[in-house]
């Protein structure tokens, strides 16, 4: 099959996840697999984002997988580069479909180009599959522009051939925004278990993190928003510190609260204690969580959170380590508690939850071991892989 994957995010500089993982190993199993993306504002190259480049034989995630990503015109300043991209990319995407005789759309995105991609399908007469990976148009604080994304995601959902959402509750948010119940469904997020295994802590880096053999280690890893609930284990630190004597909050990430993060660890005096180190490459990642003694998934619940499923719980457990995250329905709908090695505790009592925890190493031990069976089963990104081409191979025949 010639698959072509169209997203709204920089495909060099995004953190690798889910469509880094199903592009290249759609590749390594012989299909021809084209990405469009969109690039990050970069002043320093205006020129550049003028014209449509591409890279061949890439990859990011798999030595031996090669892909061709297509970079189309955009003027590269924040707040403008989608709005460029939005008025340039349709006749652009039509070219690409028709030169590589394109078999299936995978769309990632619906504001930027999803509306553009939808026409192209049409005309072509081939599948278009939409991904729904969260509530898109909340994403957005700009209340008019809240509204117009709305608009263009219920025209997208309504337009799709299917629409495959990450976590169960997102099949109702999805047939909200147009989708036919019968083109709706489920289908789940992986990890990649040759990266995201259990391992012996790594001693050498955790002498240079200054973590001491004594250390109980609390561990989150991802980017760091403003609901990412970091900030509420910062202020209430103490609370742990007195039930443990001998903690390490260690935070991998980065991102648009990064610095507000930063500043209130210094005002906290908890430059010891917390320890931040910004994004790492995902090779190394777990490394840092063969550190952990828990890790947490503390976001606050809102529009934008409650029917997700972060990646990061399943590369956690792929590690073997217990998680311990706040009720986000979308998560508890498919990890049952305790019994795919995770628990879930409320916003409001989740540092006293946390510190309970840390007093418990058979508990820690135990959750450990049944998440890593569950996420093993049913979470590899190779297994998945395979069955979205049996869908894409499926939808197909039914266009034809």
């Amino acid at each position: 099959m010639n698959i072509l994957i169209i997203c709204e995010i920089d495909w060099l500089k995004k953190v690798i996840y889910e469509p880094h993982h199903l592009a290249e190993l759609f590749s390594m199993k012989g299909h021809n697999v084209f990405v469009i993306d969109c690039r990050e504002p970069d002043t320093k190259n205006l020129i550049d984002g003028f014209r449509t480049s591409t890279v061949t034989n890439f990859n990011r995630v798999y030595k031996n997988a090669s892909i061709t990503l297509f970079r189309l015109p955009s003027l590269l300043i924040k707040g403008l580069n989608r709005a460029t991209y939005f008025l340039t990319c349709k006749k652009i995407i039509k070219k690409i479909v028709e030169e590589n005789k394109i078999d299936i759309i995978w769309l990632y995105s619906v504001a930027s180009n999803g509306m553009q991609s939808v026409k192209v399908a049409k005309e072509f007469n081939i599948p278009i599959i939409q991904r729904q990976l969260d509530v898109t148009y909340e994403l957005v604080k700009v209340p008019l522009l809240k509204q117009l994304t709305k608009k263009y995601e219920k025209f997208v959902t309504s337009n799709v051939t299917k629409v495959l959402c990450s976590a169960p509750q997102l099949i109702n948010y999805a047939i909200k925004m147009g989708a036919k119940e019968k083109n709706a469904e489920y289908f789940p997020l992986g990890f990649d278990p040759q990266v995201f295994k259990p391992m012996i802590k790594d001693q050498q880096l955790a002498h240079d993190l200054g973590i001491s053999d004594n250390d109980k280690v609390i561990l989150f890893v991802g980017t760091l928003y403003e609901f990412s609930g970091l900030e509420n284990i910062i202020q209430n630190f103490e609370i742990i510190k007195n039930k443990a004597k001998d903690i390490k909050f260690l935070i991998i990430g980065g991102g648009e609260n990064f610095e507000k993060i930063k500043s209130l660890v210094n005002k906290k005096k908890l430059d010891t204690e917390v320890i931040l180190t910004n994004f790492k490459p995902q090779h190394e990642i777990p490394k840092f969580i063969s550190l952990a003694d828990v890790c947490i998934n503390p976001f606050e619940i809102n529009k934008i959170t409650d029917s997700i499923i972060p990646i990061k719980i399943f590369e956690y457990l792929g590690c073997g380590k217990p998680v311990l995250s706040t009720p986000l329905k979308g998560t508890m709908e498919l990890l049952s508690e305790e019994d795919f090695g995770i628990i879930y505790s409320p916003f409001d009592t989740f540092v006293e939850n946390l510190s309970n925890l840390l007093d418990n190493t058979e508990k820690l031990e135990e959750l450990g071991n049944k998440g890593l069976d569950c996420v093993v089963k049913n979470h590899d990104w190779n297994v998945l892989s395979d069955l979205l081409l049996k869908k894409f191979e499926d939808l197909r025949k039914i266009d034809r």
